[in-house]
Parts: structure tokens; sequence; C-alpha cells
């Protein structure tokens, strides 16, 4: 399989998940930033609005944004962040509830823009690129550039755990987390 595989497997099961519920969909507010192609209808009195996965399927932008940060090109990498656009959600992986980042390749990747540099080795070059937080402990959730390895670092000891060989596994484990 392929990450990309993946991910159409888990949106079928995060969309039919959502449609047992009483709204049908995954609700978050809308925001002024967000690319309102996932929204779907209008949003409530309060601001929150239904919303649902897209297939994007273009590489050219995500490889640009890679080669303008001298990043490592992993194909996997670039499936995960090239193949969907959708807002951020949460995941119950191997029983432990994580967020995983929204990805919106039509803002040009501005939320990624905003940690591209948070882990970057001492020659200046990124090593790990974010992707998701546990919920429960805050461990951030990296993709190793090189290896495609899936880690939780505990910013607090300076430690990276390995979770997943790939993302491929790592998104093969996911189960949707309704609420």
């Amino acid at each position: 399989m392929s990450v990309k595989k993946e991910l159409d497997s888990f949106f079928k099961r995060f969309l039919e998940a959502y449609q047992k519920t009483e709204d049908g969909l995954p609700k978050c507010p809308r925001g002024k930033n967000v690319d309102t192609a996932v929204f779907v209808g209008e949003p409530s009195d309060s601001g929150w609005c239904r919303w649902k996965p897209i297939s994007y399927g273009k590489e050219e932008t995500f490889i640009k944004l890679l080669e303008t940060y001298g990043i490592e090109k992993n194909t996997d990498i670039i499936e995960f962040f090239s193949a969907y656009h959708f807002l951020g959600l949460d995941i119950i992986y191997n029983k432990r509830k994580m967020g995983i980042r929204g990805v919106d390749p039509r803002d040009e990747y501005r939320l990624l823009k905003q940690v591209i540099h948070t882990y970057t080795g001492q020659d200046g070059k990124v090593t790990h690129i974010f992707i998701g937080t546990d919920r429960k402990v805050g461990y951030s959730i990296v993709v190793d550039v090189k290896t495609g390895i899936v880690k939780f670092v505990d910013e607090d000891k300076g430690k990276m755990r390995k979770i997943a060989s790939s993302l491929e596994e790592f998104i093969r484990g996911w189960e949707p987390h309704v609420f």
C-alpha cells in the first residue's frame, strides 16, 4: 500500500463513523484563514461548521516547499502532505488519543511553515516534520525526513521515541475519534 491509500482507507472509516452522529460530519470553527473548500453548509450561530476531507493530489506545491527549505524529499511525507486537504482531527492510535494537524495545501502550507524549523539539526537542515500531538501527555508527533519513521518527541527531556516504522504503518493504525 501507500500513504495515499492508507489515507483513503482512513478517511472512508472517518466519514462512516461521523455519518452515525447527529451532525453527520465533524465540526470546527470556521476561521478566516482556512480554505472554505472543506466546509459543508453554513456555520451555526456560534461559528461552527461541518467539514469533510477533500482529495487534493497535487505534489508540486509541497515539493517546492521542500526545496525552498532544503528538506530532503521523502515520498511518504510528500504523499501525506499532498494527497488530501483536511482540518485538524483526533484519532486513536494504539489506545492513545492523538491530534493530527490539518493539511491545507491550498494556502501553501501556512501552518506547516510556522513550525517547519522546530526540528532542525546542528547543520541547519530540517530533520523532522511535525504532524500532530499526543493528547494525554503533549508529546509532539514527528516524521523523520530521512527514514520516514514516526516518533514521539518529549521536549522536556529532549528525547524521541519511535512509534511507527513509517507513515504508512502509522496511518494504517488510525481509528477515528468521534465526539
